[in-house]
């Protein structure tokens, strides 16, 4: 999933269940070698996009509390 675009796409519990299933096949014995490199940037990919995700969330609530929080006090 090294195309970003898919990433935004994605819901981000989509996008959280997609890096576990990847974990999980990181993880097994059985996980071939040549894939796993692959599956790491896959991974990686991931973790960055969620980690965007909950930056930006966290930049609106908090915009948006200080707009209430200013609003309540300017009554």
């Amino acid at each position: 999933m090294n195309d970003n675009s898919a990433i935004k796409e994605a819901t981000y519990e989509e996008n959280l269940d997609e890096l576990t299933k990847l974990v999980d096949e990181i993880g097994r014995e059985d996980c071939p070698v040549d894939h796993l490199e692959m599956k790491v940037q896959q991974a990686a990919d991931l973790i960055r996009g969620l980690r965007n995700r909950l930056t930006s969330t966290e930049t609106t609530v908090q915009e948006v509390l200080k707009e209430l929080e200013e609003s309540r006090v300017d009554q």
